[in-house]
């Protein structure tokens, strides 16, 4: 008696939307897995309105975006091990750093629920509240608040932290919280991986601080470039700069040697009419500089062998001019 198979029948639309999915694969230069648990719909609808024109959300079965993955070329296949819990695909002409931003950009701050783990510390600052005197205090000192009542205002008397990162949140606290419109979360589309050029970025891979990265490299074409000019390293960029300061070294070399340059010869006549000047008042005695003439008494011997000293030297000086 032959045997009979029975062949699993799929469905019609189950293969249109691999079919659509592994089109806009192909002509996607980025590709990306997201994590969309815990949004809300109208969360996600504002989501996808502002990254309208910069992102493409398709939200399928898990099973159908990784039959689409895997029936795409062999270097996007790895995404489809990104795929799990709830799941949704991105389609992007942004470079995966580029979009990662826009993703973080675009989380806002949510309720923390009883149960979750803190995702950072949880800090209530010192000081003054909204609230009004009543019910209130004792709610806050129920979770662990030092409120009080100051001049007809609910008052928190010192800072304190209700949740450390990674600790549970307690139900009252998170109630509180609510309360007092804390929201610890930032609840939004998480990259988990994207997909560019042949290359699979993981998300610790596109989480750095792009500005940070910038003004790093800035500060360290500063410091190429002053070095380069330094050295004498002649580059189109440098050698404009080291032009400048070879002739500021050769000005004042000339001023200092008093070398006969045409186009210096006034610079250099008037520092040595200058100079000239100098001599001539210290050939003539006149009166030290204050700051000689206030020393203390004590040294009063010491000033009159330096006058001494002093106007010997202007004597051999004078003579030089006869």
């Amino acid at each position: 008696m032959a045997e009979t198979r029975h062949t699993a029948h799929i469905p019609e639309w189950k293969v249109k939307d691999v079919e659509e999915l592994v089109e806009m694969i192909s002509n996607s230069r980025v590709v990306g897995v997201v994590g969309v648990r815990e949004i809300p719909a109208d969360n996600m609808q504002q989501m996808r309105g502002s990254l309208r024109g910069n992102v493409e959300i398709r939200m399928v079965r898990n099973t159908i975006a990784r039959r689409a993955l895997e029936a795409s070329a062999p270097e996007i296949r790895p995404l489809a091990d990104f795929i799990e819990d709830q799941t949704a695909l991105i389609f992007s002409n942004d470079n995966p750093f580029k979009l990662n931003g826009l993703l973080e950009k675009g989380k806002q701050p949510m309720p923390i629920k009883a149960g979750a783990r803190a995702p950072k510390d949880i800090v209530i600052e010192a000081g003054e509240t909204a609230f009004s005197p009543g019910p209130m205090v004792g709610k806050l000192q129920a979770a662990g608040i030092p409120a009080a009542i100051k001049s007809g205002k609910v008052v928190i008397n010192q800072k304190i932290t209700l949740a450390k990162e990674g600790e549970v949140v307690s139900s009252k606290t998170a109630d509180i919280l609510k309360t007092m419109e804390i929201f610890p979360r930032n609840v939004g589309l998480e990259l988990r991986a994207a997909y560019e050029g042949g290359l699979i970025f993981k998300a610790k891979d596109l989480s750095i601080n792009v500005d940070a990265q910038i003004s790093e490299l800035f500060a360290a074409y500063v410091k190429a470039f002053g070095f380069a000019v330094e050295i004498g390293y002649a580059t189109p960029k440098t050698i404009g700069p080291m032009l400048q300061k070879a002739q500021t070294k050769a000005r004042a070399l000339v001023l200092e040697a008093g070398i006969p340059v045409p186009s210096m010869m006034a610079m250099v006549l008037a520092k040595a009419a200058a100079n000239a000047r100098a001599i001539a008042r210290l050939a003539s005695g006149e009166a030290a500089p204050a700051a000689a003439a206030a020393a203390p008494p004590a040294k009063a011997q010491e000033k009159k062998e330096e006058k001494k000293d002093e106007g010997d030297t202007a004597a051999g000086l004078g003579a030089l001019f006869g």
